[in-house]
């Protein structure tokens, strides 16, 4: 499809992860390598503790060609494209490379493979043989999606197969010391600021093992954070050692929708409460977004099914 195409767009999910972002800037290099013409677009740009990956300016909010090809990675189901659907949609043909379990099963072609530690995996598989070369900085953002969907290499989804890939992209001259400060040792002080505000709001509930909190508007004018700034928190919650669900309820400003991260221990499917709301996800980290109504209300909702979640797993 690659070969018969006359130019590409690459896409993925709404406020990206390092998955995602990692898959899209190295299918975006191996274009290059390919001699494809191509653009890269996302409904949001880079959070602040992915800003140091390579070629991270190539994310654009809106092509500025039609492409006859889309390809998109790490998401299950297009609307989650948010405001670049309609691109794709243009595209003549489309592709899928992902490794969530498929609720929808959008595209011409789908690589999906449900027991990939990540999409960059899936990728790097791909890429090997193809037969293309796996640069440093192609290595770095494969290497970042791996490294961040298993937590670095913490969650039940670390297999030896995302082990044995990282240990050959560290041969490749991924920047595994940049990555880790950038990603998990940097924060900015707005984010802290948060984090207190959570904090202090945060409520228990289930013999304290559901665990939430929320950030309304005026936190984040008091605290001059945004969106990307609340990256991490919810797993904050979720290291309370009683608790076995946890969720992050926020709306930067009151203009904006309301999103939930939603985070749980082995046993305990959140993407499937995300779902109900339109959202998706992993198993044991998803999110979701309520378009209409107030903190309070998503607040109510959530809850309500996060607690039936916990009484019937």
């Amino acid at each position: 499809m690659v070969e018969d195409s006359d130019s590409i767009l690459i896409g993925t999910h709404l406020n990206p992860d390092g998955d995602a972002l990692g898959s899209a800037l190295a299918l975006s290099l191996v274009l290059d390598q390919l001699g494809k013409p191509h653009e890269v677009v996302c409904n949001n740009l880079a959070p602040y503790n992915l800003e140091f990956l390579p070629c991270v300016d190539r994310v654009k909010l809106e092509p500025e060609r039609t492409h006859d090809l889309g390809i998109v990675v790490d998401l299950d189901a297009l609307h989650r494209l948010g405001r670049t659907q309609t691109f794709f949609e243009s595209c003549q043909r489309l592709a899928v490379i992902d490794h969530h379990i498929p609720h929808e099963q959008p595209g011409d072609l789908r690589i999906v493979d449900t027991t990939a530690s990540a999409t960059c995996l899936i990728l790097y598989r791909l890429f090997v043989a193809l037969g293309v070369e796996i640069t440093p900085d192609v290595a770095t953002l494969l290497l970042t999606g791996i490294v961040t969907d298993t937590g670095s290499f913490k969650y039940q989804n670390t297999t030896p197969d995302a082990l044995h890939a990282a240990a050959q992209l560290l041969e490749c001259h991924a920047d595994l010391g940049r990555l880790s400060e950038e990603v998990y040792q940097r924060k900015p002080l707005a984010s802290m600021r948060l984090l207190g505000r959570c904090l202090d709001r945060l409520r228990l509930d289930v013999k304290d093992q559901l665990a939430w909190s929320l950030l309304t508007a005026e936190d984040f004018s008091r605290t001059g954070g945004s969106e990307t700034h609340t990256e991490g928190i919810v797993n904050e919650l979720l290291s309370i050692n009683t608790v076995k669900i946890a969720a992050l309820i926020r709306q930067p400003s009151a203009d904006k929708v309301i999103r939930a991260s939603l985070r749980s221990r082995e046993g305990y499917d959140v993407a499937e409460v995300s779902r109900l709301f339109g959202g998706g996800g992993h198993r044991n980290a998803a999110g979701c977004t309520f378009e209409s109504g107030s903190i309070e209300e998503a607040e109510e909702q959530l809850v309500k099914a996060l607690r039936t979640c916990l009484e019937s797993s």
